[in-house]
């Protein structure tokens, strides 16, 4: 048979990027019905998840006729079970013209397989892509925020980041809509209410809790510090005796808000969904520059981003309050002139490699980045208006 398709993707096959990616292809000509009903039945796999592959086939052969053939059996190892369940396998959508396949994968495999030539673009947060590509950056432990991991981009690969995916999702707090940002956060329990950071932990050589994943990332950056890696990081943090700490990500702060648990300071990296690019298929694939020009990548510095930006951060404080101490200013938390020193410039699609030299628009970036800031207070200031404090 021929191919059907002119462009591969690669998606997580559960969860919110998933859910917003597939709710974001609607605005491009994707059928609302088709999507809604994949999105219905993925909602209602985890409920209906099983350790008896069995009876999980068996769910999936009831779908019948009612849902469009895209689902597969995968084991969720996010849960300490690790059941089975009904995930999305893949589906072709023809998007500003061009026929794309979408396909299902664990999160941190849409990294391994643009590493491995293996797919088009995929839609990846900033702490994948360098939990599973640092071998392949300068120095890890300088890229803090997405806009300065191509800079740093030192060995051969074809890995790109073409933008921000601008994914959103409800935030039930603001009642509205706020993109999927996402800060990896030094957090603990409740007997331990007073101000600390990564630096003085890693001096006396504290326990902390993390990710297995994230483990590469924070001893590069704190090799000082005893990690413990862990399924759940907030109910180690909780089970563990006082003055236990973690490093964990955090977007809303509503499980975290839930048990009784502390955030501080700034995050050790900014994260969102990213639409990552295999830059050389880019350069050879017409079909696939159309496409990325279609899906619109967001810059670091576009004022869409920015205003998203600040509803976050205001969104976060706002649950959290008195929870968040030694919190960051907005504008520092953004970005800081020094950020520019390590590649945070406002590169474009048309860049060669889409890669900053070392002088590529430092001068503009200085001038983006005062910019930012106000427009960052503008913002906040609207919304601390617009919902109350």
């Amino acid at each position: 048979m021929p191919i059907d398709f002119e462009v591969t993707c690669a998606i997580p096959r559960s969860g919110r990027t998933l859910n917003n990616f597939l709710n974001k292809l609607k605005r491009f000509g994707a059928d609302t019905g088709e999507i809604d009903a994949i999105l219905r039945v993925i909602a209602q796999s985890k409920e209906s998840s099983s350790r008896d592959l069995q009876t999980v086939f068996a769910s999936l052969k009831e779908m019948g006729k009612e849902v469009p053939a895209c689902f597969g059996v995968f084991v969720d190892r996010k849960r300490e079970n690790r059941p089975y369940r009904v995930g999305f396998l893949g589906y072709n959508w023809t998007i500003g013209g061009i026929r794309v396949r979408v396909e299902g994968e664990e999160p941190h495999n849409g990294s391994s397989l643009i590493k491995l030539d293996e797919v088009d673009f995929t839609v990846v947060g900033l702490d994948e892509l360098l939990s599973m590509t640092q071998y392949y950056l300068r120095d890890p432990t300088t890229v803090t925020k997405w806009g300065m991991y191509n800079y740093h981009l030192e060995k051969p690969t074809g890995i790109r980041v073409a933008g921000s995916a601008h994914l959103t999702s409800y935030n039930p707090l603001l009642g509205c809509d706020v993109q999927d940002m996402v800060g990896f956060f030094l957090i603990s329990e409740s007997g331990r209410k007073r101000a600390m950071n990564l630096e003085t932990l890693s001096r006396s050589g504290q326990r902390v809790f993390v990710k297995g994943r994230y483990t590469g990332i924070v001893t590069a950056a704190y090799p000082g510090l005893k990690l413990i890696s862990v399924e759940d990081v907030e109910d180690a943090v909780v089970g563990a005796e006082k003055g236990s700490v973690g490093i964990e990500i955090v977007q809303s702060g509503n499980t975290l808000k839930r048990k009784g648990l502390f955030l501080h300071g700034a995050p050790l990296f900014l994260s969102e969904s990213l639409y990552v690019v295999d830059y050389d298929r880019f350069i050879q694939n017409k079909a696939l520059q159309k496409l990325i020009k279609t899906l619109k990548p967001v810059g670091y510095f576009e004022d869409s981003r920015i205003r998203e930006f600040a509803l976050w951060y205001y969104a976060l404080e706002q649950n959290l309050r008195d929870a968040w101490l030694d919190k960051p200013p907005l504008s520092e938390f953004f970005c800081e002139p020094a950020d520019v020193e390590n590649g945070l410039r406002p590169y474009r699609l048309q860049t060669r490699r889409w890669k900053p030299d070392d002088h590529y628009k430092k001068e503009d970036a200085l001038k983006y980045i005062q910019e930012a800031q106000q427009k960052l207070q503008m913002c906040y200031h609207e919304f601390a208006n617009q919902y109350g404090r």
